[in-house]
């Protein structure tokens, strides 16, 4: 019997999860919900939330809980996986909503390849989240800077 009160629970939960839009801490959803706003020209605001969501792959929304930062008038999210589904969704497709605090940002990601910009970002990501990365690691991740849609 408490089997099936395991079983049916988890159920619940997993259905509870799969109804939701947007993910559920580290469980991924689909479409973000919130607010639309215009492109911030600066990205202070971002400064003190620990978790930002991103959406990706526009056919059919996917999105994540991510550790963001902001370096002037842009704003960055990271990977240590390269291989990760919403990296690899942005291979594909690079249009993003970007969601913080209930507020949605339309734009698009672009794979960083300059090593000064990529010193920078991991520089910023280690102030803000105490985070290192492991010289065994440095060729594994990726970086994006996620830019205004084109008009």
């Amino acid at each position: 019997m408490r089997t099936l009160s395991l079983n049916v629970g988890f159920f619940v939960c997993a259905f509870a999860t799969a109804a939701c839009s947007g993910p559920i801490g580290p469980i991924a959803g689909g479409a973000l919900e919130g607010n639309q706003q215009p492109w911030p020209q600066q990205w202070e605001f971002a400064d003190d939330c620990e978790n930002v969501l991103l959406q990706t792959n526009s056919a059919d929304p996917y999105s994540v809980t991510l550790w963001g930062v902001s370096i002037g008038k842009n704003f960055y999210v990271a990977s240590s996986d390269q291989a990760t589904k919403w990296a690899t969704n942005l291979d594909n497709d690079p249009a993003i909503i970007l969601g913080i605090e209930g507020n949605l940002y339309a734009g698009a990601a672009q794979r960083v390849a300059d090593p000064t910009e990529i010193a920078e970002v991991l520089e910023k990501y280690s102030l803000k989240y105490d985070f290192y990365l492991e010289e065994s690691e440095e060729g594994k991740g990726v970086i994006y800077r996620l830019n205004p849609e084109p008009e």
